[in-house]
């Protein structure tokens, strides 16, 4: 049965990419392009999504930022960061509460791969 994901990402070519491979792989994505349109998505429906996949370079906020307001929404949620060395070292020193990180650039199947790792909470 496939997965509710909110993807966050504000580059249209990438959103378009995983939105494909995620449909593919059987999942509903639900894309946003901002911070702001995410926590306002997701805070009218925390329940609705199984995990959270984004990107730490969002326009408006960080995404470790976002991070601790879509915690603070629902704190059990599992999120996936798209980040480079120094978000991913970011996030551990700030005990941000993500587990699950995906070191860019990274490839469709390596996304795919990482996806799955989250959603059964592996890793």
């Amino acid at each position: 049965m496939g997965k509710r994901i909110l993807f966050i990402e504000s580059d249209q070519a990438i959103s378009e990419a995983v939105n494909g491979m995620l449909e593919g792989a059987g999942h509903h994505p639900h894309i946003v392009t901002d911070g702001a349109g995410a926590l306002e998505v997701f805070s009218r429906s925390p329940s609705a999504f199984d995990l959270i996949v984004m990107d730490v370079g969002l326009p408006d906020i960080s995404g470790l930022r976002l991070a601790e307001r879509l915690f603070g929404v629902r704190a059990d949620v599992p999120i996936l960061l798209l980040a480079g060395e120094e978000g991913q070292t970011q996030s551990r020193e700030r005990n941000s509460g993500i587990r699950f990180f995906g070191m860019k650039p990274l490839s469709i199947a390596d996304l795919a791969q990482t996806v799955e790792k989250a959603l059964t909470g592996a890793g």
